[in-house]
């Protein structure tokens, strides 16, 4: 059955009260000393987060910025994606600066030329003429790269201490996230349309990262952060509550996602 609950999400009170994450608000010396691992994991989460910004590209040009609680959201959303990323390339920058590990694989090369090109437009015109339904999908991607981050931030502040601070600012932003997320999907899902929409985007969703750079630039970020067998707990709880959500069983997107790391 659905995962159920009088979960809801106040939008204007979310519009009022944005999560300011800016890199005044952080304590730089206590991030002084971080080993290589620990900096891969910031530098990664930095290309992310800041990439994440596209989705605004690609949500415009579809029924779902029709919809204005969502487009309501994300203009906050927006607001607070750019000052996060900001705090972590402060943090980078204070060790010498983002590394060149985000840098476009030679078939990302071309996804990202067609992604800033060709694909708005494409997408534009597929997704009008399929209707409000696709919106359901949206949210279910955003659902999955928003939980997948609240894990890697998680798993983050438990290895290593001194970025704790840091970890505990920035869930607290993405829990709302979640939240709105699970909230517009619990109300679409009835619709068998949408429904689809939702449980075929969660099936082909990837993790983070790794549409333009591939999986082996991402593969040491994922070693260092989920390759304890103690983070399978996490990777199945997320699974569950998707499924839950979706009301589809034999859906386990996180992990097939990292199942394509296995070399």
């Amino acid at each position: 059955m659905p995962e159920r609950g009088a979960v809801t999400f106040d939008v204007k009170a979310y519009t009022r009260t944005p999560i300011d994450l800016r890199p005044d608000n952080l304590d730089l010396s206590a991030l002084a000393d971080l080993d290589g691992p620990t900096l891969a994991v910031l530098d990664y989460l930095w290309h992310v987060e800041h990439g994440v910004l596209d989705l605004m590209r690609d949500v415009l040009v579809t029924p779902t910025h029709a919809e204005s609680e969502v487009t309501a959201f994300l203009v906050t959303w927006g607001y607070e994606q750019y000052w996060l990323a900001r705090s972590l390339h402060e943090v980078l920058t204070a060790h010498g600066g983002p590394s060149d590990a985000g840098r476009d694989s030679a078939v990302g090369v071309v996804l990202r030329a067609w992604d800033e090109r060709a694909r708005p437009m494409l997408h534009s015109v597929r997704t009008n003429l399929l209707g409000e339904q696709v919106v359901a999908g949206h949210l279910a991607a955003c659902w999955l790269d928003t939980a997948a981050l609240a894990l890697s931030y998680r798993r983050l502040g438990s290895l290593v201490p001194a970025c704790t601070a840091l970890t505990e600012a920035v869930l607290p932003m993405k829990e709302r996230h979640l939240d709105f997320y699970t909230a517009q999907l619990r109300e679409r899902i009835g619709e068998p349309a949408a429904a689809r929409h939702a449980r075929r985007a969660a099936s082909s969703w990837r993790w983070p990262g790794t549409r333009y750079t591939g999986h082996d630039a991402v593969l040491p970020v994922v070693e260092t952060l989920l390759a304890d067998p103690a983070a399978r707990t996490d990777v199945t709880a997320l699974d569950t509550r998707l499924q839950q959500l979706l009301d589809v069983a034999p859906l386990t997107a996180v992990r097939s996602a990292l199942g394509r790391f296995v070399r």
